[in-house]
Parts: C-alpha cells; sequence; structure tokens
C-alpha cells in the first residue's frame, strides 16, 4: 500500500503543471458556481429554499440507509471517472475532459454558495461537515483521472507516427490501471459520505 502511494505521489509530482492546469479549472467553476447564486431571481432562489427546506425537514424524521447513500456515491463518482477515462482514451473527445471538471466544480460552488447565502455561518458549517469530508477525496481522485486522461491523449497525439501497436498497448493498459488504482480511493469516500456525513447532516439540520 505504501509502494502504490508512493508511486502516486511520485506521478503527481511529475505531472505538476497537468495538475495545476486541472485545479485552476475546477477552481474556476467553483467561482462561477457561487456568482451564480446571486443571478438568481427572487422566485427561484425561494423554490430552491422551500426544497432544502423541505429536505432538512424530513432528514429529521427518517433514517438514512447509510448502505444505500453509500452505493448511490460510489456509482455516481465512478460514472464521473468511467467519462473522464473514457474521454482520454478516445484522445479526440479529451476536451470533455477540462468541461466535466469545471462542471464538477460548479455544481459545487453553486452548492455551498446558495447554503452560504442563505443560511450564513450556519450554512457554512453545514457545508463543511456534510460536503467537504467526501470531497477532500473525491476532488483530488477526479482531478489525477483527468490528469491521467489529458496525459494519455497528449501522448498519444505526440507520438502517434511512431508508436507501434504494442507501445499503444502497453500504455493504454498502464492507463487503465492507473485510473483503476485512483478509482479505489472513490471507496473510501462513499463510506464517509454513507455513514460519517449522515451524522453531521441529521446533527446540524436541527440547527438550521
Amino acid at each position: 500500500m505504501n509502494y502504490f502511494i508512493l508511486k502516486i505521489a511520485n506521478y503527481m509530482k511529475q505531472n505538476i503543471g497537468y495538475y495545476l492546469l486541472v485545479v485552476l479549472i475546477l477552481v474556476s467553476g467553483i467561482v462561477l458556481g457561487s456568482f451564480s447564486v446571486g443571478l438568481l431571481s427572487d422566485a427561484q432562489k425561494q423554490e430552491l429554499l422551500n426544497y432544502v427546506e423541505l429536505f432538512f425537514s424530513n432528514v429529521r424524521n427518517v433514517n438514512i440507509d447509510s448502505s444505500v447513500v453509500f452505493y448511490t456515491s460510489v456509482l455516481n463518482n465512478l460514472k464521473t471517472a468511467l467519462v473522464i477515462s473514457l474521454a482520454g482514451l478516445f484522445v479526440i473527445s479529451f476536451p470533455l475532459i477540462p468541461a466535466v471538471i469545471f462542471f464538477r466544480g460548479y455544481i459545487l460552488g453553486f452548492t455551498v454558495g446558495f447554503l452560504a447565502s442563505e443560511f450564513g455561518i450556519k450554512g457554512c458549517i453545514f457545508a463543511a461537515f456534510s460536503i467537504l469530508p467526501q470531497n477532500i477525496i473525491i476532488i483530488p481522485v477526479i482531478l489525477s483521472i483527468g490528469v491521467t486522461g489529458i496525459c494519455f491523449a497528449a501522448a498519444v497525439i505526440k507520438n502517434r507516427k511512431r508508436m507501434d501497436k504494442r507501445e499503444y498497448l502497453n500504455m493504454t493498459a498502464s492507463y487503465v490501471l492507473l485510473n483503476l488504482g485512483f478509482c479505489l480511493f472513490l471507496i473510501l469516500a462513499g463510506l464517509i459520505e454513507g455513514y460519517i456525513s449522515p451524522v453531521f447532516i441529521k446533527l446540524f439540520s436541527t440547527y438550521i
């Protein structure tokens, strides 16, 4: 396990430029998402607020099935990982990678921005304990898979004239295995989202 973590750390160090690029894309999405909250009409804000308050009301009175939340979280994040991986694998579709990362950041920024805007410091605390824990793992994994996709596509484009079939297959196998390794961390994120975050959601929902 330590060897695997060391390999990932070295990989991130070698591709620091690509990581800075995808982080910039993610941050741009988060910033735009948070600003988008201010563009909502009063009617739209009220509709969303009603939905959130209904959620808080229901979550206080029902038992959250942690196993369902866990499987849903893992499945949704694996779908995102698969889309990014396939976008890099098919090369021509690799511009989809920054689009997915930007959208992921936009949703995160909008969600946190709305909670902060409507509930103030309570909303920030709620977001910190219910959204942040799993995303500490999910975001680096999604960014890393995005980097592998961009690196793979760039390598194929750069070496397309002199790369033989065997080299391509070896590179593809390494690409798939590396992404599978990253995806293992999504299981841990799912455990946090399924079994830890709901505890904080139920706890803080009574104060919002």
